[in-house]
């Protein structure tokens, strides 16, 4: 297979198969280099080319070639007998279903995740494909062959050989679609750096271990050196500032994890003050370059000077924004907040409801826990891009321990440039460690998935 001026040739029809296990050729394929229009059609199809192909000099050229590569008001519509497969997407470690993920069958290998920060727009799937439902499961009708199964949502990626047989339906191995939790071959996750937090934070890593990321000790907890991604800021690992003061190295990373903690000193659990860096305008600049990159930033509660102090046109915090760690200030000042509080608050976009009703609970009655610092307003701010306005999403609102009459957002997220920014104001990990899985855990799960789904391209 060769590429030539925006257009795939293909070898006429018996070597094609051989070379990518496709279904058996047509009768109008003589099998020493002939080719038939349909069945090239047919094929291109499945690869996604909406126009889809026809036969030059015995050669199936898809999107191109003679006249064009067929007719110019063709369909995706695939022509010939097709099989029901069937299955469902799993979160790494098989904790959850996962819905929006996209599944298809290719023949060929889809091209490799960057490994780094990078600006993931939308492209057109082949033709076999199919978007998992909230419950995580999936429908696609293919032509009967030998294919490369891919499933997808953001960096997670896993394919794998599979064989559609010329009867169905058939109930797809679950295996072959749950996502991974370490890179392996064809398996593909993102890669993270994650700060670390001090003993009363906000611990993501215990999410991350337990969906297989990383091992669980006996006190629910991240082993410390099995974890599939990089950790700063406690002994044993690089500081924060070797990270924050690079953007050379913010940019090997898919998302950057700035899980709730404050400084009290020295204590041999957080080597550096994981807000003091934010002082450095050199600091708040690579922030702002790695979002506008394509990066992803995940901060929580108390960590809010992350994105507020680089960022502060798009939320609002408590306290004095011009201040760092304002917000701490105006929590430790009420006594109902100083100790974190708990919000019962709601999902109030659609997709996310409609997924933690059908696997985690109902979506209209969750309790947050370990809210400390609040939003108290979300602007509708046009993206630094001049196409227009990309204001922030609020996934889930709450009740207000200082005032019951009003409703806070507890989640946000919005678009920088390339890049994403999440921001939740509780901890998505509940107090301590702990065998179960808490809602507002399982809604980061879901979250660092939809973190790093494909944006349309800005204008």
């Amino acid at each position: 297979m060769s590429k030539i001026l925006g257009t795939w040739t293909l070898v006429g029809c018996l070597a094609w198969s051989l070379a990518v296990a496709l279904p058996g050729c047509s009768s109008g394929d003589d099998g020493a280099g002939g080719c038939a229009n349909e069945s090239c059609r047919t094929r291109c199809l499945a690869l996604g080319y909406p126009t889809g192909g026809q036969c030059t000099a015995g050669n199936c050229v898809c999107g191109g070639g003679g006249d064009g590569g067929g007719d110019a008001d063709a369909t995706p519509d695939v022509t010939g007998p097709t099989t029901r497969m069937t299955g469902k997407v799993w979160s790494p470690g098989g904790l959850v279903p996962i819905s929006g993920a996209l599944v298809y069958f290719a023949f060929t290998d889809p091209a490799p995740i960057p490994p780094g920060a990078y600006p993931e727009t939308c492209q057109d799937p082949p033709a076999f494909h199919a978007l998992s439902a909230a419950d995580g499961s999936w429908a696609i009708d293919v032509l009967p062959g030998t294919y490369r199964l891919v499933t997808q949502k953001g960096q997670f990626r896993r394919i794998r050989d599979i064989t559609v047989p010329e009867t169905g339906p058939v109930d797809v191995d679950p295996l072959l679609t749950t996502l991974p939790s370490r890179n392996d071959e064809g398996d593909t996750i993102p890669h993270i750096a994650l700060v670390w937090a001090l003993e009363g934070g906000d611990h993501i890593e215990d999410v991350l271990a337990k969906m297989q990321m990383g091992e669980v000790g006996s006190d629910d907890r991240l082993v410390l050196g099995t974890e599939q991604f990089d950790l700063y800021n406690t002994p044993g690992y690089p500081p924060n500032t070797d990270l924050l003061e690079s953007l050379d190295r913010m940019l090997e990373y898919h998302i950057l994890f700035f899980p709730c903690t404050v400084w009290f000193g020295y204590d041999g659990v957080q080597l550096n003050d994981p807000t003091g860096p934010l002082t450095d305008p050199g600091v708040l600049e690579n922030l702002r370059a790695y979002a506008r990159a394509g990066g992803k930033i995940y901060a929580t509660d108390m960590m809010y000077d992350i994105f507020e102090q680089p960022m502060p046109e798009y939320v609002e915090m408590c306290g004095d924004d011009a201040q760092l760690n304002a917000a701490d200030e105006e929590a430790w000042a009420h006594g109902e907040t100083m100790s974190g509080w708990t919000s019962h608050g709601r999902s109030i976009v659609t997709e996310l409801s409609a997924w933690l009703d059908a696997n985690v609970t109902d979506h209209e009655n969750i309790d947050f826990l370990d809210n400390f610092v609040w939003i108290d307003d979300v602007f509708d701010t046009p993206d630094p891009d001049p196409a227009g306005p990309r204001p922030p999403t609020v996934w889930v609102t709450g009740d207000f321990i200082l005032d019951p009459s009003r409703t806070l957002p507890l989640t946000v997220t919005w678009p920088y440039g390339a890049g994403k920014v999440l921001f939740s104001t509780y901890h998505t990990v509940g107090e301590g460690g702990h065998p179960s899985i808490y809602p507002q855990e399982y809604i980061l799960i879901y979250l660092i998935m939809e973190i790093g789904v494909c944006q349309e391209p800005f204008g």
